[in-house]
Order: structure tokens, then sequence, then C-alpha cells
């Protein structure tokens, strides 16, 4: 079985926990295979065969330790991953005007803004909160383009006053 290392722990504790129980499954069918190969009539001695049953006790039981380790472990992993933490953003808005307020959506809900201007929403690290300004934005180019039209019939009006006028020195 290839496992991508990198890809694993690239998921945090949750993918070091399973490494740690992979290779514990591994290391404990390792030990149990190499009981299962030994044949108790290899033992030239009763006394071989004793130290060889203690130290195997003594894996078996290190690898049940390290298997418990990481279970608990991943349980942890796994609470963290469930858990999310809320964070509070207080929105406060400037001009408090009704008509160019923007528009405030908290995972596709629209957030309504208090009078004042001022607003509390409790957002998770994995949730959208999205500000539009399209009011706003819209009033002032509306504004700008009105602006832009007021300054060239003031050029008009200018001109048409200066070469009707006599003192002008265009006039004749």
């Amino acid at each position: 079985m290839n496992i991508n290392v990198v890809d694993v722990l690239n998921t945090g504790v949750t993918g070091f926990a399973f490494l740690m129980l992979y290779l514990g499954y591994r290391l404990t069918s390792g030990v149990q295979s190499k009981i299962l190969e030994k044949n108790p009539n290899d033992f030239s001695d009763i006394e071989f065969f004793r130290e060889w049953k203690s130290i195997i006790c003594h894996q078996l039981t290190n690898t049940r330790y390290f298997m418990i380790f990481a279970i608990i472990f991943f349980a942890g992993g796994l609470f963290l991953l469930s858990y999310k933490s809320t964070s509070k953003i207080i929105l406060g808005v400037t001009p408090t005007e009704a008509c160019y307020r923007p528009v405030v959506n908290h995972q596709a809900k629209t957030v309504e803004i208090s009078d004042n201007g001022r607003t509390e929403i409790s957002v998770k690290d994995d949730h959208n909160l999205l500000i539009s300004n399209d009011a706003l934005v819209k009033e002032l180019t509306k504004l700008k383009l009105e602006l832009y039209d007021v300054n060239d019939i003031s050029k008009t009006l200018s001109i048409e006053k200066a070469n009707s006028s006599k003192d002008s020195g265009y006039g004749f």
C-alpha cells in the first residue's frame, strides 16, 4: 500500500495520528507474523523459549500501548476537526444614512445593519462574509457623470458668453 506521507500530514493532527495508527498496525502484524513463524520445537532449551516468550509479550504490550496512544491522538484530532472556533466581528458602517449603506451577507443571508451603523456578526473559520457597496458606487458614478455634464455645459456657456460679449475682444 502506497501512502503519500506529505499529503496525509497536510491534514494536521488527524493525519499524523492516522500515520501512527498505520505504523502501529504494521508493527503489530509484523510481531504476530514472527510469533506464528516460530515453531516451539525449534528451541533447544526451555529457558531459551521462556526468554523468547517474555520478550514477545513485552513487545506486544508496548505495541498495544502505542496503538492506544495513537487512537487517543486520532480521536483528539477528529474532535479538533469537528470543533470550529467562533469569532465575533463588529461591523461599523459610516455614513449611517440608510440609502447608501453597504449590503452585508453572511453565509448567503443578508445581515441587517442597525440604525447606528453598527452590527455584530458571529463567524466561524470557513464562513463567508461579503460586503457590497454597489449602491454607493452607483450613486458616486451618477454624481460624477452629472459633474462632467455640468462642466461641459459651463464651458459651453462660457465660450458662448465670451463670443457674444463685446468686451471679450472677439466681438465687432
